[in-house]
């Protein structure tokens, strides 16, 4: 200390005790006052009185009571080749600050089926696509979670996208764009894709329509490590996916597995000269941002939530560590929305203006646009206008704007957290009082209340 300086710490343990300590332990530094933040206004009068520089710490931050938490050693394996995993990886990243003694560490997933490699760490979040990795696993006795969570009876602890929530997106965006014929393509024998098209095919036939699946080329089915290589640029099956393109009937809402298959169809439907999305709208999952921008058209998709994801992997992940031999519970990642873009800007009806002015009220709700903007954007008169909206949709432009509106709302309470006022801002509506109203009439219960009554328990 300089010019003989004192030094004022304001602590929260006894001030007796670490003064004490202080020249027990560290005799160099006898002038150092301890105070508790109890008496903050006595250490603040020393201050004023005599030369004394003034800090505010814990205890443990003392460097003659300061400890050194064990390093933890945390084995990371997520396949990084697509937005998904590298959005979890920043989720993982982004919860294991508040875990400050956390060595994060990338392995090689052919070194995690051998239990002597596993157990040099103390804790490992990994995608585990077999059985013979997930018994060496639990055989290493070390805490796992799995972030795939689609192997047969898995003995480990898993988060997984929620497939089913994934696909009733997709149904439901398909069906708020009037489609009752869709299809769905994936990479058979992948088993996610299966799982997904499985469910968006029984989820459109519920609703009355109908949906045609890529059955692949010649039927022949991929492994799971095609992943670990795919490329943007190759499309494996190009020849059947054109044949399959090219048979479709149209107009047609296709769902993708994910936005690299999207982005296949995408490409062949270009070489086939199959418009998009006039005849084909195509919908991916993801949401890869730049994958998405440089598709042409956009490419819409939805987001799976991969950084939430994440973040409740780590958590899970303490949880075990901190209660060993306690499993924690597996975890269904909720998707988080559907980002449109151009893919998918399209309505199946029978006039072709009429799908235009579907896409024009849907990009400007929250501009509080009337009937008025909507004719005014086709150019022609109020009563073709109305004529035509009634003929095909059974209602006028202003109860088509009013339906859009609501549809919107619902969605945004039921995928996001934002608040009713929000939410009416962003749907247009003039004031949240009168969204509040207008919804209460609807549904005969407010939106906080049927946003309840609609998300699952926790």
């Amino acid at each position: 200390m300089a010019g003989g300086r004192s030094i004022i710490i304001l602590i929260s343990t006894p001030s007796i005790f670490h003064s004490r300590l202080g020249s027990a332990r560290n005799p160099s530094r006898r002038n150092v006052l301890y105070y508790t933040k109890k008496n903050r206004r006595l250490a603040a009068k020393s201050a004023r009185s005599v030369a004394i520089d003034f800090y505010e710490t814990a205890w443990y931050n003392l460097p003659a009571m300061k400890k050194q938490k064990k390093i933890l050693r945390i084995a990371i394996y997520i396949e990084t080749s697509r937005a998904h995993g590298r959005s979890m990886l920043t989720g993982i990243a982004d919860a294991s600050q508040a875990c400050d003694n956390w060595q994060l560490e990338p392995v090689p997933p052919d070194l995690l089926k051998n239990p002597d490699y596993a157990r040099q760490f103390d804790g490992l979040i990994v995608r585990v696509m077999d059985n013979e990795t997930a018994n060496a696993l639990v055989k290493a006795g070390k805490p796992v979670i799995d972030t795939y969570g689609r192997i047969d009876d898995n003995p480990l602890p898993f988060i997984r996208l929620d497939d089913s929530g994934i696909a009733k997106l997709a149904s439901n965006c398909f069906a708020e764009h009037r489609y009752m014929r869709c299809a769905y393509c994936g990479f058979p024998g992948i088993r996610f894709s299966d799982a997904r098209g499985l469910l968006f095919r029984t989820f459109v036939l519920e609703r009355g329509g109908t949906c045609e699946v890529f059955s692949g080329d010649d039927g022949r089915m991929l492994s799971d490590s095609y992943f670990r290589n795919e490329k943007m640029d190759e499309v494996h099956d190009e020849r059947a996916l054109r044949k399959w393109v090219e048979e479709l009937p149209k107009p047609i809402a296709v769902f993708c597995c994910n936005d690299l298959r999207a982005y296949h169809l995408l490409r062949v439907c270009a070489e086939a000269h199959v418009a998009v999305p006039e005849e084909v709208a195509v919908l991916g999952v993801d949401n890869d941002t730049l994958l998405c921008a440089f598709a042409k058209p956009q490419l819409s998709s939805i987001d799976t939530g991969a950084f939430k994801a994440g973040q409740t992997a780590a958590r899970m992940l303490a949880e075990a560590m901190g209660s060993p031999g306690r499993r924690p519970s597996d975890v269904m990642n909720r998707p988080a929305g559907i980002v449109e873009r151009r893919s998918t800007d399209a309505y199946a009806v029978n006039t072709p203006w009429l799908s235009d002015a579907l896409v024009y009220i849907r990009r400007r709700l929250g501009e509080g646009i009337s009937t008025s903007d909507v004719v005014a954007h086709l150019g022609y008169s109020h009563t073709t206008v109305n004529k035509v909206f009634r003929a095909e949709l059974g209602s006028s432009v202003q109860q088509e704007i009013i339906r859009q509106r609501r549809e919107r709302a619902c969605r945004l309470l039921v995928e996001t957290d934002q608040t009713a006022a929000a939410i009416s801002a962003e749907c247009g509506y003039p004031s949240p009082q009168y969204f509040a109203h207008q919804f209460t009439a609807h549904f005969g219960m407010t939106p906080e209340r049927w946003r309840r009554h609609q998300r699952p328990g926790p």
